[in-house]
């Protein structure tokens, strides 16, 4: 446990209690067809277990009557990367792919040797603080505790929504006036010494039937194509003869230095 005069970091194996919020603070962040991901499906609740919760944690902030807030938290996992010396051999499955081998991995009890960041998130009121740094230099004091070899990061670029037509490439390649990269959640991480590595195309999958997606978006797919979603960082892709519509993200992986 860390604190301030403001704030406390808290891991969710110190604090199990504060579990539930993790997902009562992302929920107004992240776009509501992601709770369809196969992996969140499959994987997300495991990171509370024993073992891999003091890999969790979050920012609160103490009132002046000792009333606690949540108003940030991180979500990491330990994986085997086979091969860390080639920064290329990231998975072009990104998020998915991490989230699911650090899940296999901690259930086999193999051993692990790189920290991937999942998620941070920053209650609306402090975002532009710097709680989001601090929980990035917490996770890269983790993966330095635990012995591990790297921190690596398939960051969700955050203001790519508000440019769809543009290619997720292009939008990578786009920078400020002093040359830092443009997308502020990617220059967070620059700006605390990753280097961005290579596109993940396929980060998070969500596959799911046309009515679920007019349930999540509100939209309506009258004939099949490539659709705009709200918050989307891709096109979802509409079959109308199957009833199904498919979204792959692309994000882009970021390796982080460690401290020796």
């Amino acid at each position: 446990m860390s604190t301030d005069d403001q704030f406390t970091l808290v891991s969710a194996e110190q604090r199990p209690d504060l579990i539930p919020a993790f997902a009562e603070l992302a929920a107004p962040v992240w776009p509501a067809f992601m709770d369809g991901d196969r992996a969140i499906i499959e994987c997300w609740d495991r990171l509370f277990d024993a073992g891999l919760s003091r890999f969790q944690f979050v920012v609160l902030r103490t009132g002046p009557r000792g009333a606690e807030q949540v108003v940030a938290s991180s979500n990491s996992i330990p994986f085997a990367w086979a091969q860390p010396e080639d920064d290329a051999s990231l998975s072009d499955d990104g998020w998915d792919a991490v989230l699911s081998a650090g899940v296999e991995a901690f259930v086999a009890g193999r051993p692990v040797n790189t920290l991937s960041a999942l998620s941070i998130v920053v209650a609306p009121e402090l975002r532009g603080s710097d709680l989001a740094e601090r929980l990035l230099r917490n996770m890269k004091a983790r993966a330095t505790k635990d012995g591990l070899q790297a921190l690596v990061a398939p960051v969700r670029p955050t203001r790519k929504p508000s440019y769809p037509l543009t290619s997720f490439a292009d939008y990578l390649g786009w920078t400020t006036d002093s040359g830092a990269p443009f997308d502020p959640w990617v220059r967070k991480h620059w700006q605390l010494g990753a280097r961005i590595v290579k596109v993940a195309p396929r980060s998070m999958t969500v596959a799911a039937p046309l009515s679920q997606w007019t349930d999540w978006t509100g939209l309506r797919f009258p004939v099949s194509g490539r659709f705009h979603l709200p918050g989307g960082l891709a096109p979802l892709v509409v079959d109308c003869s199957a009833g199904t519509g498919l979204y792959e993200e692309p994000n882009v992986w970021m390796r982080h230095p460690l401290e020796p």
